[in-house]
């Protein structure tokens, strides 16, 4: 069994210096290779100020795993992130089932109507997760990367969430 606790920087930092390797791909596409883990997990935990993050710890070794949050990009649209250890497949299902029963109703409540992110173009596990999540692919971002990688944006939008009705 896991926790989940708020995002703290100490845990934040950890699961970037300990990335999985695609995770780390993804991110240096974004940040450039040898990223300051320390600097980055501080600018995560100032977007998870905006509206929440969440970090998942596993419960055998009690180290922090994986990392799910969200952020105001506009007062109606959310960006969202995930990303993890290589503990990730231990702790996926809690973030899985933590981003239905609590992100998404609590995004819905405070009145978002879209939610979004980005994932390299090729990362196949990143899409099925997100689709069975109920995102969809929305567009190619071409050379949207530092090294001229391809982008997926992937979105929700809150008509098409029928587990959660819209909170107006």
């Amino acid at each position: 069994m896991s926790k989940i606790t708020s995002v703290t920087p100490d845990a934040l930092q950890y699961i970037l210096a300990n990335l999985r390797p695609e995770d780390k791909e993804e991110i240096e596409a974004v940040r450039g290779e040898g990223f300051d883990s320390m600097k980055l997990a501080l600018q995560f935990c100032q977007l998870a100020l905006t509206l929440d993050g969440w970090i998942f710890w596993r419960g055998d070794t009690g180290e922090p795993s994986a990392v799910l949050g969200a952020y105001a990009m506009t007062p109606v649209v959310a960006g969202c992130w995930a990303f993890g250890t290589t503990s990730w497949p231990q702790v996926v299902r809690g973030v899985t089932r933590h981003a239905r029963r609590v992100m998404v109703p609590a995004l819905l409540k405070a009145g978002f109507h879209r939610a979004e992110c980005r994932a390299l173009a090729k990362r196949e596990d990143t899409r099925i997760w997100l689709t069975s999540l109920g995102w969809k692919a929305e567009a190619a971002l071409s050379e949207f990367g530092i090294r001229h990688e391809d982008f997926t944006l992937f979105a929700w939008l809150a008509d098409e969430q029928t587990d959660h009705p819209r909170q107006s």
